[in-house]
């Protein structure tokens, strides 16, 4: 369009009186003229940030406050990991009241079909009223059976799933079939994660320092609790067998990270140490830091792949802490700042070093032995050397060798003396 043409549109709007235009609009008409004319031109006094109008409807509830906010986003949190752990039983248990409506609507479907061939029969005899209160009379005891029947039955299948699914879980957990009522009194955690280790038994091991129990696994069990772990970490303070202690990826927390902090300080007998994808968060991780100052055997500790990230501050209290730690040698945590993963390589090295100095300690140690005892290394080298032979050195020979004749040593010539 030129801008004659365009000139030419605006002209029929000179005529139009605003005033009248204006006053023939309602209010909500007018509301919403003023909010386009304030998109169009807002206040130039106001900042740019808060020139934007508030497209939000509903009323406020208060001012913000940043500690409720934070508090809810916990509970969220707490929810969610509870859903989690409980994810695979609430499945379990929804297949099996799903098997067991179905039978009660069969059941109910077969009552059904039976009332209403009864009520069939009994259209057909209206004719005797007397009759007809006698068979309705007995019809309604008959249902009353039936329903009830149909309710024991369905009781019945309900409780025989139920024992078969505790069967196969106490089968899942390495139980018979007829330890599943001693075992459902105790507090049992469910893990169909293929982990063979019953906890309780495991427990009760630890407790009692089973001399076959040199390590506990517990990878990979869900649904196992914090407090189990708890009571796991305060029945290591005392055992003298177990070398290895894992429970990667059992929901751990930082409670459980200061019990095991606390066991260190006692134990002098567990060398590794497996707590890899939990949700512990830098406090735990320092606190067994500060309890391997307090340690000299634990040779192999794994924290990686935690939920929650360790940040640069705690990384390099990890390294402050360990600088005086010489029994350390395999540490499973990748750094993400490289000042505090080379010093840590450094410290393994020197860690390394010294074990290998103290080895070759020992060993000569051993060869030198105690006391003139031999030592089975030098026996088979006294017994590899020659020894002297039996038999006498030989005789000389009784024919004499044969004698060269003397050469005649020259004479030198002396010049004779001069006359007088």
């Amino acid at each position: 369009m030129s801008t004659f043409g365009y000139r030419r549109e605006l002209s029929k709007y000179e005529d139009i009186d605003e005033d009248e235009l204006l006053a023939s609009l309602t209010e909500e008409e007018l509301k919403e003229l003023e909010r386009e004319l304030e998109d169009i031109e807002p206040d130039r006094n106001l900042p740019v940030g808060q020139r934007q109008k508030s497209l939000t409807e509903k009323t406020p509830t208060g001012t913000f406050s940043r500690e409720a906010l934070m508090a809810y986003w916990e509970r969220e949190t707490k929810k969610l990991l509870e859903k989690e752990r409980l994810g695979a039983c609430e499945k379990d248990s929804e297949q099996d009241e799903d098997n067991s409506e179905e039978l009660q609507e069969e059941c109910f479907t077969e009552s059904n079909s039976e009332v209403s061939e009864e009520a069939y029969t009994e259209e057909d005899d209206e004719e005797e009223e007397d009759e007809d209160e006698d068979e309705d009379e007995s019809d309604d005891e008959n249902e009353e059976e039936q329903n009830a029947a149909a309710g024991r039955r369905s009781d019945h299948v309900r409780h025989k799933k139920c024992n078969g699914a505790k069967d196969n879980e106490s089968f899942l957990n390495g139980h018979d079939g007829k330890d599943s009522d001693n075992r459902s009194l105790k507090s049992s955690a469910i893990h169909p994660c293929g982990n063979p280790t019953v906890i309780e038994d495991a427990l009760e091991k630890v407790r009692s320092n089973d001399p076959d129990t040199t390590e506990v696994n517990l990878n990979n069990i869900e649904n196992i609790t914090s407090q189990m772990l708890i009571q796991f970490s305060q029945a290591l303070r005392d055992n003298t067998v177990v070398k290895s202690f894992s429970l990667a990826n059992t929901h751990a927390d930082d409670n459980v990270a200061i019990a095991i902090a606390g066991m260190l300080k006692v134990n002098q007998h567990i060398t590794s140490l497996n707590i890899e994808s939990n949700f512990i968060t830098g406090k735990g991780v320092l606190a067994i830091m500060r309890a391997l100052q307090h340690n000299k055997v634990l040779t192999e500790l794994r924290f990686h792949n935690q939920r929650h990230i360790m940040g640069s501050q705690v990384e390099m209290d990890i390294v402050k802490l360990l600088k005086e730690n010489t029994t350390l040698v395999k540490l499973g945590y990748h750094f993400d700042l490289p000042g505090p993963r080379m010093s840590m390589t450094s410290i393994l090295t020197r860690n390394m070093d010294k074990q290998r100095q103290k080895r070759m300690q020992e060993q000569r140690q051993q060869e030198s032995g105690c006391d003139g005892a031999i030592n089975p290394k030098t026996k088979v080298l006294q017994k590899g050397t020659p020894r002297s032979s039996p038999y006498v050195s030989p005789k000389s020979s009784p024919w004499s060798s044969p004698k060269l004749p003397k050469k005649a040593l020259p004479v030198k010539c002396q010049p004779s003396a001069p006359a007088p």
